[in-house]
């Protein structure tokens, strides 16, 4: 990082600054980044960009007290960036269920789970069937089935004890079926 921020040989004060930051508050920065993201890619690269904003705007940024919570500060916004166009995404339709996922809810309604043109339109189906469940199981199945977030950290983060997010979750799945076999009559 050294080579690249020094122009001229000399590196300003708050580029030195945030080389400092970045040798010292790099990991702490990634962890956080990595509880709070996708996967450990998404996370790295949250925390390249923060740090290459600060680097790019080093002039501008030299009026900062406290340049780690500038970076942080970052860092939570192209988060919020990266889950808005995620949230946009499925808005529009496009929704990444997993594989075990869709073979739960296809099971549960007793659909052939290898057959993959009726897998494609029933991930369509499913679509529209997960808009109409409650709020709450909503986002049990969004957090913990799509995103990826265990049911211990949707606890944490909610303050819902994990058996009641785990029986919204069951509701759901079961929701699910049933909508999926009222579709699978009309087909």
């Amino acid at each position: 990082m050294s080579r690249e921020m020094k122009e001229n040989g000399e590196a300003t004060p708050a580029q030195t600054e945030i080389e400092r930051i970045y040798r010292e508050r790099r990991s702490g920065f990634l962890a956080w980044a990595e509880r709070h993201g996708a996967d450990a890619a998404t996370a790295e690269e949250v925390v390249q960009d923060a740090f290459g904003k600060a680097i790019a705007n080093a002039s501008a940024l030299s009026f900062i007290e406290d340049m780690a919570a500038w970076i942080f500060t970052a860092m939570r916004n192209r988060l919020t960036d990266l889950w808005r166009g995620e949230d946009a995404r499925r808005r529009a339709g496009l929704v990444d269920l997993p594989a075990d996922i869709l073979a739960e809810i296809a099971e549960a309604s007793g659909v052939d789970v290898h057959d993959t043109l009726v897998c494609d339109e029933i991930e369509e189906a499913l679509e529209t069937a997960i808009e109409a469940l409650p709020a709450e199981q909503r986002q049990v199945l969004r957090s913990q089935a799509i995103d990826g977030i265990t049911f211990r950290e949707l606890s944490e983060q909610t303050g819902v004890p994990i058996d009641t997010l785990m029986a919204r979750k069951r509701r759901a799945v079961k929701k699910l079926a049933a909508a999926l076999e009222y579709w699978m009559e009309d087909v």
